[in-house]
């Protein structure tokens, strides 16, 4: 059976750091959903409360990403991650007009807007922030400032 910690490190660093080096295109749908995990591991609420989807994306982005990540966070943004990403991988396995998604091989830079005005997410370094999101949740449980919601069976 694997704790929620060891579900982080093995499922959503290792597994998909393993996705993004082969599938990149489809690495930002897991972490768009994962994102949404890390959200509810760090809220009260339980962990299949129903119509948390947006607040626990936001919140994870809020307060487990770079600051940079902040000002595509909001409904009033033209670039909003949850809508046009979250949503748009999730529903359609496709990012909504706004995201476009690259990798280093391309010389795509990160939270840049490109000449189509997509806001660009490189898999790589959307990656190694996703990372660091997931690191922050770990660090939290060892630390006892947030409670471990779930254990998985074995797999």
């Amino acid at each position: 059976m694997k704790t929620q910690k060891e579900y982080i490190q093995d499922v959503l660093i290792g597994e998909i750091g393993d996705i993004v080096q082969r599938h990149a295109f489809l690495s930002f749908t897991l972490m768009a959903s994962a994102i949404e995990l890390l959200g509810n591991c760090i809220d009260n609420d339980g962990l299949f409360r129903r119509y948390t989807s947006e607040k626990r994306f936001r919140d994870a982005i809020d307060k487990l990403f770079p600051a940079e990540y902040k000002k595509y966070n909001s409904k009033n943004s033209t670039h909003d991650l949850y809508t046009e990403l979250r949503c748009g991988v999730n529903h359609m396995t496709t990012p909504n007009p706004k995201i476009g998604f690259s990798e280093r091989k391309n010389g795509a830079t990160n939270l840049s807007i490109n000449p189509e005005s997509r806001l660009v997410l490189v898999a790589e370094d959307f990656y190694d922030d996703f990372k660091l999101a997931c690191e922050k949740v770990i660090q939290m449980l060892d630390d006892g400032l947030i409670q471990p919601k779930f254990n998985l069976g074995p797999f």
